[in-house]
């Protein structure tokens, strides 16, 4: 979504403003490597930053290519404490998300892991079990 020319000035201004307003000294964030049921901890300082971080990449968005989609990339390594990965080292555009259902897998990557040999296995035993009725049937 594209912002008028005066409103995207005025944010501009703001995030200015926040970037001079919250000091970057003191600031620290710990994001988990597996969010499943861990918290992310953080100073206060540090969820204000990640804020404004994320304000600012947002207002300059690195344009797409034919190999890579609009994305955003917040500056917010220095915010990190050892021990923390962050998921957003790539942050894509795409403004018509809102407009389809959200797509989630519930397996997780070991569960799809298992399900993709299961299938692959079923598949080949399959394909022997036909090769050997095939062969008693012609002979």
């Amino acid at each position: 979504m594209e912002l008028e020319e005066t409103r995207e000035a005025e944010l501009r201004e703001l995030v200015e403003r926040l970037e001079r307003l919250i000091p970057k000294d003191g600031a620290h964030l710990t994001i988990p490597a597996d969010a499943d049921g861990n918290a992310s901890v953080g100073s206060r300082l540090g969820y204000l930053r990640f804020g404004v971080e994320f304000l600012a990449a947002a207002l300059d968005p690195r344009p797409g290519s034919d190999e890579a989609p609009t994305r955003i990339t917040p500056d917010i390594g220095y915010l990190l404490t050892d021990g923390s990965e962050t998921p957003f080292d790539l942050c894509e555009i795409d403004e018509a998300i809102g407009s389809r259902p959200p797509v989630r897998s519930r397996l997780g990557p070991l569960g799809q892991l298992v399900a993709a040999v299961l299938v692959v296995s079923a598949l080949i035993l399959i394909f022997i079990g036909g090769s050997v009725v095939l062969k008693r049937l012609l002979g």
